[in-house]
Order: structure tokens, then C-alpha cells, then sequence
């Protein structure tokens, strides 16, 4: 197996054409006019050059334009909603900040409903790694995109443990809801001047 040299497909070694990209993976050398592979810079039987510049390495594409922007969502009433119904809008914030991540990625890879309910299976331990996982999703989107990264993971997962020794489990959904807000407005038109 080898790799297209434009879109990083695995492809058989006697493939003439990418079944990823339909990109043609083999070229007429222009000295012996013998079969080499696309791209390569000297033609291994003859040794000519091709004249055709190296391909970039491949690199993942960007997201597409348009990709759904989720919900900028207030964390101070985020806050007063979980007093008011006794922690339980933490389970609604959790599950919106999930769904979110996947629509703006446009894959289902996180399951907030099912974090939620292991986290109750496991007294509250799965809601540690879940609000990892997910602040990892968001650094991760981030870096996919080129733009500014805060790596706000390990605070996630610091104030999560830290709800075993007092502090609510509320904060780090906060904190990661607050980074969520900053990427969204990242993502919104520039007004012309």
C-alpha cells in the first residue's frame, strides 16, 4: 500500500488512479516516455527530471465553510439557572455544549446523552473525563481551523476533580461554555469599514 501524493488516500501499489480523489497517480516520463509515479522528480528508470515541483504534504481539510456556529450562551445565567433548579441545568448546559461541538464539527463523535447518563452509573467519576474529552474536542476544532488555541483542558479537568473536595462541578462546564463563546465570535463576520 502506498499513499496519494494529494489527498494522503492509502492506495494499492499498482493503482493507476486515486479511488479517494480520482487524481491520476502515475505520469509519462518526458525523457522515456516509460509509466512513472505522478510527481516524482526524476524518472527512476532513466533518471531525467521531471520538472514538476514536490507535492505538499498532505494536510487534513479545512472545515467547510459554513460550518454550523453553536449557541453563545450567557455563563452567568448558566450559573443562576443551576441554583435555581438545584444542579440540574449543569446536565442541560453539559448536553448543549455537546451537541454543539458535533454540529459545528459535523460528526456525531461525542454523545452527550450518554455521558450523562455514566456519569450518573458512575456516581459523577465519567463527568471528569466527559468535560476532558470535550474541552479536547474544542482545542482540537480549534487547531483544525488555524486560529488561536486556549488549551483550557487541564483547567477542565482540575475543576472537575476539584468537585469532589467542594467546588461545583458547575465551574468547569462554565469555563468551557466561556471558551465555546470565544471561538463562536471568532467564527462571525468582520464588519467592513
Amino acid at each position: 500500500m502506498t499513499s496519494c501524493p494529494y489527498c494522503a488516500h492509502e492506495v494499492d501499489s499498482g493503482a493507476r488512479v486515486c479511488k479517494n480523489c480520482g487524481r491520476a497517480l502515475v505520469q509519462r516520463c518526458v525523457a522515456c516516455a516509460e509509466d512513472i509515479p505522478v510527481l516524482a522528480p526524476l524518472c527512476p528508470l532513466c533518471k531525467s527530471p521531471q520538472n514538476y515541483p514536490a507535492p505538499k504534504a498532505a494536510t487534513p481539510p479545512p472545515p467547510a465553510a459554513g460550518a454550523p456556529i453553536g449557541e453563545e450562551r450567557n455563563i452567568l445565567v448558566i450559573l443562576l439557572l443551576w441554583f435555581l433548579t438545584c444542579g440540574i441545568w449543569g446536565l442541560v448546559a453539559f448536553y448543549q455544549i455537546g451537541s454543539d461541538l458535533n454540529a459545528h464539527r459535523k460528526r456525531n463523535d461525542l454523545s452527550p446523552g450518554v455521558d450523562i447518563l455514566l456519569g450518573f452509573l458512575t456516581c459523577g467519576l465519567w463527568f471528569v473525563y466527559a468535560v476532558y474529552k470535550y474541552a479536547q474536542v474544542l482545542r482540537e476544532i480549534s487547531e483544525e481551523e488555524g486560529g488561536p488555541v486556549q488549551d483550557v483542558t487541564t483547567i477542565c479537568l482540575v475543576l472537575q476533580v476539584a468537585k469532589y473536595f467542594g467546588c461545583p462541578g458547575i465551574v468547569s462546564v462554565m469555563v468551557l461554555q466561556n471558551e465555546m463563546n470565544t471561538h463562536w465570535n471568532r467564527h462571525q463576520p468582520t464588519p467592513r469599514s
